[in-house]
């Protein structure tokens, strides 16, 4: 027995095209234009990684090569590139982190009331601050 949908006929290819916004709407006697939106400014929190990226680079070429000849030379270039590349990833990583941060720092009650007890801070008159414009 076959099924309805089991024949090997190849289906027509269909295409779908969104629609472009109407920046106009026409109503009857009369025509409104809407604005588009306006372009986003470049983003900047993308400037220090380039800018340390390319000096931690610098740090990881430049770096062996100011060093002397000597029965430890090898080591000390080796050292040298992995300190600027550990440097570089480390900062990477808290910036990185920082753009987007998961959460923010979670203390319970018992422990807000003890920070407000030892920084001479009364629960009621930050109440009383919060409530008064």
């Amino acid at each position: 027995m076959r099924r309805q949908d089991d024949d090997n006929t190849p289906k027509p290819v269909t295409t779908t095209t969104t629609p472009e916004p109407d920046t106009t709407t026409t109503t009857p006697g009369s025509v409104t234009t809407t604005p588009a939106p306006p372009k986003q400014p470049p983003q900047t929190f993308y400037v220090p990684i380039f800018v340390l990226t390319a000096l931690f680079g610098a740090m990881f070429i430049i770096g062996p090569l100011l060093v002397r000849k000597g029965p430890n030379s090898g080591i000390t270039r080796c050292c040298i590139m992995i300190s600027a590349f550990c440097m570089w990833i480390f900062w990477t990583t808290m910036y990185i982190s920082q753009m987007n941060p998961l959460m923010g720092p979670r203390l319970h009650n018992a422990s807000l009331a003890w920070l407000g007890h030892k920084w001479g801070k009364n629960p009621k008159s930050l109440a009383a601050l919060e409530e008064t414009p």
